[in-house]
């Protein structure tokens, strides 16, 4: 479960001021974001596929405003802009890329299991 460490490390303790609040705006911006993100993953004994999965998945999510259309969607919009904001967004973001994560783990668990079929 190292990569529950990878994410926070990568999204929030190495992640500049700058490209938190250019990501949104900004492809190169969120790119370079999601490079500095990937690298405490290196750490995690990931294959290459997973890694490129969890890169591609965080620059869509953070490149664009997914979160606030997913928690407007479900019936969450007075949590998304009411007195919990800007934490209620954050922590649905990081949720949501920590549910991504797992999933791309169980991927590789599941996909021994083929051979086995």
């Amino acid at each position: 479960m190292n990569w529950i460490f990878a994410h926070l490390i990568g999204d929030f303790i190495i992640q500049t001021d700058w490209m938190a609040f250019n990501k949104k705006k900004n492809s190169l911006a969120c790119a370079i974001h999601v490079v500095v993100y990937m690298i405490p993953f290196l750490l995690c004994g990931l294959q290459w596929w997973q890694l490129l999965l969890i890169a591609v998945q965080h620059f869509a999510q953070d490149r664009t405003r997914f979160v606030t259309w997913f928690m407007k969607t479900k019936g969450s919009w007075k949590f998304a802009t009411g007195n919990a904001a800007p934490w209620s967004i954050i922590l649905t973001d990081s949720i949501l890329h920590l549910v991504w994560i797992y999933a791309v783990i169980q991927l590789s668990e599941w996909s021994q299991l083929w051979p086995a079929l």
